[in-house]
């Protein structure tokens, strides 16, 4: 979050044009998709102790819609802090984030 922040403060528009670069087009928005996936990994291991929450019926859904919604709204706030940072053809392709 503090970094998301720091981001933000560092933010420069230009950065953001071309919001889909075309060498990449969507098929490069896919591929980032895709690979953002793997973040939501482990949220199924939290059914693994669905036995010890109380009134799990209500709890256990409404506990993984809150998260999901929250982690995803981060994971955007953060890649638009970072390309609005420094410009796409700076950031490393290899590095996760």
């Amino acid at each position: 979050v503090f970094m998301t922040i720091g981001g933000f403060i560092l933010f420069d528009k230009s950065n953001m044009t071309p919001f889909v670069p075309p060498e990449f087009g969507a098929s490069g928005v896919l591929r980032g998709a895709v690979s953002s996936f793997f973040g939501y990994l482990g949220f199924d291991a939290v059914c693994c102790v669905a036995g010890e929450a109380i009134n799990a019926e209500r709890n256990l859904p409404l506990s993984i819609m809150i998260t999901l919604f929250t982690v995803t709204v981060l994971y955007v706030t953060a890649a638009i802090a970072l390309v609005g940072m420094q410009s796409y053809e700076d950031i490393s392709p290899e590095s996760g984030f």
